[in-house]
């Protein structure tokens, strides 16, 4: 036995436990959900163990859950966007801040991490209810007489997303960024280009890494999120994810719930495919 032990590569001995620990409580589950979805729905019994396409099918074809699955994309894009949007400019003061101011701006950018989920979705939800603190000080002085529409819908769960994704864009960003050669910059300047162009010709296209492994980060996180949709949007937005939810609680039909979880699971897959065709290793 200890010979034979001998002879495994000393790399499959340091992941073994890894490896077990996914298969018993990771894929072993997954296999289990995957059966499932194709299995009949019983009303009376949750399901009956006997193949089926009508799940995948009903996902895939009913204009109620491409709507859905439309909506959840969107959403992720529209995130991604966003966090983008707002995260390239803070990693750019990052990077070249000072090594103290670098400390502090990783804090702030990174604490969101450091705070439960459902503890700052309801602080939003505090921020963007129709009492809240933002609609009350806009009627407060007379800027609106109405409370704005910013709470459970597309917008709230969108600033919520937005929230919980904004530090794995800046940490995606902060690697490739510090390694960008500033001499490339400094010639593109010498050679007539403006400091716009220089960004968007010369720093974003050597970003561009950092930009794609963030953008697959934030928006695989997104599409698949639970919990900021069901708080912020309530029950008048819905995602898969919160579709799935209700599938396995409340109308408990099971074997379309976990038809859903794959349709989702494939949706991300695939993104990861198009990510890893764009963008091989090198």
């Amino acid at each position: 036995m200890i010979a034979a032990l001998g002879r495994i590569p000393v790399y499959w001995l340091l992941i073994a436990p890894v490896l077990v620990f996914y298969a018993i409580f990771l894929i072993g589950p997954y296999l289990a959900v995957f059966a499932m979805s194709f299995w009949k729905f019983s009303s009376s019994n949750l399901f009956i163990v006997a193949f089926t396409g009508e799940n995948y099918a009903a996902a895939l074809t009913d204009p109620f859950y491409l709507r859905l699955l439309a909506r959840t994309i969107w959403l992720g894009l529209v995130v991604t966007f966003v966090t983008l949007l707002m995260g390239y400019p803070l990693t750019l003061c990052i990077v070249r801040a000072s090594p103290a101011m670098k400390s502090f701006l990783l804090i702030v950018a990174l604490s969101p991490l450091l705070i439960n989920l459902v503890v700052r979705s309801y602080a939003w939800l505090v921020l963007l209810g129709d009492r809240g603190v933002i609609n009350a000080w806009l009627m407060a002085s007379g800027m609106i007489t109405a409370p704005l529409p910013i709470n459970t819908n597309f917008f709230a769960v969108t600033v919520g997303l937005v929230h919980v994704t904004l530090p794995l864009m800046v940490l995606s960003l902060v690697g490739i960024m510090e390694r960008i050669d500033s001499s490339l910059l400094e010639a593109a300047e010498s050679l007539g280009a403006g400091p716009w162009r220089t960004l968007f010709r010369v720093h974003v296209h050597l970003a561009l890494p950092g930009i794609a492994t963030g953008s697959l980060l934030v928006f695989c996180t997104a599409i698949s999120a639970f919990v900021t949709p069901r708080l912020l949007g309530g029950n008048r937005f819905s995602t898969v994810s919160t579709a799935i939810y209700e599938k396995f609680s409340f109308s408990m039909n099971w074997p379309l719930g976990a038809a859903l979880v794959f349709v989702l699971l494939a949706a991300n897959f695939l993104v990861m495919a198009l990510h890893s065709r764009m963008f091989p290793e090198d």
